[in-house]
């Protein structure tokens, strides 16, 4: 069990939403975060996404909002 305040790479966000880290669902998960897509429950969340150089860091909130959990 991952706590919320847990930073989350890629890798684990895409594990957390889709069950699995293949290449298909990994370009994915880049893909949303440079289009924006996890920016709306970020704001929900009330906590941002941390980008460092071409790393990703993902708060576990973010996670929750996307999926309705409280």
């Amino acid at each position: 069990m991952i706590f919320a305040t847990t930073l989350l790479t890629p890798k684990e966000v895409a594990k957390e939403i889709w069950g699995r880290d293949d290449p298909s669902i990994m370009r994915r998960v880049y893909r949303w975060l440079r289009n924006g897509n996890f920016d709306a429950a970020a704001q929900v969340a009330g906590t941002p996404i941390i980008r460092d150089g071409n790393r990703f860091h993902i708060p576990m909130a973010v996670i929750k909002t996307m999926r309705g959990d409280k």
